[in-house]
């Protein structure tokens, strides 16, 4: 095996974070300092790590499975369950850190976290990130026990390895038991273990006696007993609560975080969503003709999408990331020019079924999109869902949907786990949840994913973008900020596009 230049280890890293604290608050009464409640506005859609598909899975999994890596503030790839590793284009072998146990209270090794990573790979498990993570083909997985060790060799060249598993979905459980998963109950490698589940009300996560690997991001204060997540869907309601002391921290995407005062409480703001239409392009469905994609680009217009969602808040986007995010194509020229007396000559005889989610602005980004194709003669109807069946009907292609404001998170910096979006095979086999079909964009991304030099990747995910706009499989619209508000007991740090769940501690 051919070994690698560079090597990772846990020693003598400098991690540069920023924590976050607060002066007082403005809650009535004492504050429970033992627990923190968090408001979330959709329930989750699976427990299960490598199935999760919307912001509350990945929330309950970065609590209860730990991944092999992370990622810093920096955007620096560092140790999690993993010590140290070595690292070559096509392999990478990870020494496991010592003294990790399951919360069943078994010792973590090296066959358990090469089981879990070839759960993660199999077409069966069905999740949507395995072609993010592991690339074209079927990954090798193998371990060493006694050496503590686990090496996973692809086919071929592939630059998104460490970062996607650095995702919460690549969290590593402690069996592979789908049905154990599912239900939450599944034994796993992180700080909590699901206590308490109420579907669309209540889940209660407690803090493990035994969890001291956590990676050092800067945070000041101790873990949360217990971390209660309440599912409320309105964010005037979650205001309220947080104004009365029955919420200590939530992110908002709407006007209501401007109600509270940051010398009263701590308020962290970032672009974190990151919205543009997607199309339905299988067979038999308008978005498959591109001249219906055409016209539904010229129906719409980005800045008026913008001030619906955000109020002028948010940023316009001339791709499907933003401008600073690395090989990102920020050239407005590409974009097609708003032109609703065009589009009318197309959409007029048009039905189209518009779903999206709820979860940002009420859905006052998917209204506006309605209004606008109906202006331009198409039958539009709009279902605006709760996240966790948007994720499922939509992201999940499981409903009757023809086109949706996606609303991507993507904490990497990167365009691959955006642009993954729109390639490969669909669901359940991949993240395609459009069926998108654009030669152009494909070979961009796996030449950009195959290659190891940072020119080449560059210039194959520009191609990829030009491939994407050109044929108007996605039509970039605003980026949107969420804004995290936490009580005066609560701390966290601040990652570039924003807080991070597992961070969350009791202040001293």
């Amino acid at each position: 095996m051919t070994r690698p230049t560079r090597r990772w280890t846990a020693l003598g890293m400098v991690l540069a974070t920023a924590a976050l604290t607060s002066c007082t608050t403005g809650s009535e009464g004492a504050a429970d300092t033992s627990r923190v409640r968090v408001a979330v506005t959709a329930d989750a859609t699976s427990f299960d790590p490598a199935r999760g598909n919307v912001a509350a899975d990945y929330q309950f999994a970065r609590l209860t499975h730990d991944t092999l890596v992370r990622s810093n503030p920096e955007g620096e790839t560092v140790p999690g369950l993993a010590a140290s590793w070595e690292e070559s284009p096509t392999e990478v072998e990870f020494t496991l850190r010592e003294g990790v146990t399951c919360s069943d209270g078994t010792a973590l090794d090296a066959d358990t976290v090469a089981a879990a990573l070839e759960y993660l790979a199999s077409p069966d498990t069905g999740s949507s990130i395995t072609g993010n993570v592991f690339g074209p083909g079927e990954p090798e997985i193998s371990s060493d026990t006694d050496a503590g060790t686990v090496t996973v060799t692809l086919e071929s060249p592939w630059s998104g390895l460490l970062p996607g598993l650095s995702s919460a979905q690549a969290g590593i459980p402690c069996t592979t038991d789908p049905e154990e998963l599912a239900s939450g109950g599944a034994p796993g490698t992180g700080a909590y273990t699901l206590t308490d589940s109420q579907r669309g009300s209540e889940y209660t996560f407690s803090l493990r006696e035994d969890y001291d690997w956590a990676p050092d991001f800067g945070t000041r204060g101790s873990f949360p007993e217990t971390i209660t997540f309440q599912v409320i869907e309105n964010e005037s309601t979650v205001a309220n609560q947080m104004e009365t002391g029955q919420i200590d921290y939530a992110a908002f995407t709407g006007a209501d975080s401007a109600r509270f005062d940051p010398g009263e409480y701590t308020v962290v703001s970032r672009p974190t969503v990151f919205m543009f239409l997607v199309f339905n392009e299988r067979e038999g469905r308008p978005g498959a003709d591109p001249r219906v994609r055409e016209a539904v680009a010229r129906s719409v217009e980005p800045d008026a999408f913008r001030n619906a969602v955000t109020s002028e808040a948010g940023t316009l986007l001339n791709t499907v990331v933003p401008a600073d995010f690395r090989c990102a194509l920020d050239d407005a020229s590409l974009l097609t020019e708003t032109d609703p007396d065009a589009a009318a000559g197309i959409l007029g005889d048009v039905e189209m079924s518009l779903v999206g989610t709820n979860a940002i602005a009420g859905g006052s980004g998917n209204e506006y999109v309605r209004a606008a194709l109906a202006e331009a003669g198409a039958q539009i109807d709009l279902r605006n869902v709760d996240n966790a069946t948007w994720g499922t009907e939509v992201l999940g292609a499981e409903g009757d949907w023809d086109v949706t404001v996606m609303a991507a998170l993507n904490p990497s910096g990167t365009l691959t786990p955006t642009m993954s979006l729109l390639t490969g095979p669909p669901p359940p086999d991949g993240r395609n949840f459009g069926a998108v079909d654009s030669p152009g964009l494909t070979e961009g991304f796996q030449s950009a994913m195959s290659s190891v030099d940072t020119g080449e990747q560059c210039a194959a995910w520009q191609d990829a973008q030009r491939a994407m706009l050109e044929g108007h499989h996605a039509v970039p619209l605003s980026s949107v900020d969420v804004s995290w508000v936490m009580a005066e007991h609560v701390s966290a740090t601040v990652f570039p596009t924003g807080v991070e769940i597992s961070t969350l501690r009791i202040t001293d």
